[in-house]
């Protein structure tokens, strides 16, 4: 954490200490925006991410409303296959059951977490939990191992930008030929203090998945990438509010293709006794 950071998250807590918090309010404060509901049988017990969430009575989820369609709309081809999945961030457990039923009982569902309590979620083998940091490699590579490979990654940890950009440089060069990866949570992304962020600073995740774009097109420039050979492997990078969905897929060297008669002669038009490669 840097000076600055330190600086500002201390003040806020010295004035949260004594009442004043209001001279400072820190954005980090999500309160507003929670609700707790009871299960409801008006979203019945159908497929989607979203109808499963809002059907699930076991162990507390908390997700942010508008994921539900994200999650489908990346995730639902993996449903009935034995994907590989780990979600970093286990908290009471909710979430890794509702992915079980989600992706069904030929997946392998692993969950990760700091915190020692969250080993009471623990449930194999449908679900396994491992107690470690998302910000150390080798615990990260040996749950890998352990797992078989890996497919989609989900990462609901710390949200502490540090960890984003740790996990990420550790897992993604893991993930599979046609494998997604998403970070959740990226508000944190803008909030100086104690999670590192700031407006377009240069050191957070979300910065570093703008040089994604760029390095995707490598094809076309020859700057330096950040993430190597990025345009060889990476299909497309999604952002959404607080959320960004990574999608591997090997990249062959682009091709234009002409077909059908011209309507007439510009330079553009390729000659028709040029082969195909």
């Amino acid at each position: 954490m840097t000076l600055q950071d330190l600086v500002i998250h201390n003040y806020r807590q010295a004035l949260a200490r004594v009442g004043l918090d209001r001279l400072a309010p820190s954005p980090e404060n999500v309160w507003p925006y929670v609700k707790h509901l009871n299960p409801s049988p008006r979203h019945g017990s159908g497929e989607s991410m979203e109808q499963l969430f809002y059907s699930h009575t076991g162990r507390l989820a908390h997700k942010w409303h508008h994921y539900h369609r994200i999650y489908d709309r990346h995730l639902e081809r993996f449903r009935g296959t034995s994907v590989k999945f780990l979600e970093i961030g286990v908290s009471h457990g909710g979430s890794l059951q509702i992915w079980s039923k989600y992706f069904g009982p030929n997946a392998t569902i692993f969950g990760i977490d700091v915190d020692p309590r969250c080993s009471v979620v623990d449930d194999p083998p449908s679900i396994n939990v491992r107690i470690g940091s998302q910000n150390d490699v080798q615990f990260l590579r040996s749950v890998v191992a352990e797992m078989g490979g890996i497919d989609i990654v989900l990462d609901d940890g710390s949200h502490w930008v540090p960890h984003q950009r740790a996990s990420f440089e550790a897992l993604f060069p893991l993930i599979s030929a046609r494998g997604v990866y998403i970070v959740e949570d990226l508000q944190t992304n803008y909030w100086r203090g104690r999670y590192e962020g700031g407006w377009r600073r240069r050191s957070t995740f979300l910065e570093q998945m703008k040089d994604l774009v760029d390095d995707m097109h490598k094809w076309w420039h020859t700057k330096p990438q950040r993430l190597p050979d990025a345009h060889r492997f990476v299909d497309a990078v999604h952002f959404y509010n607080a959320m960004v969905v990574i999608e591997k897929e090997p990249q062959d060297k682009p091709s234009s293709i002409q077909i059908g008669e011209p309507s007439f002669v510009d330079p553009f038009t390729a000659r028709v006794d040029e082969p195909i490669e």
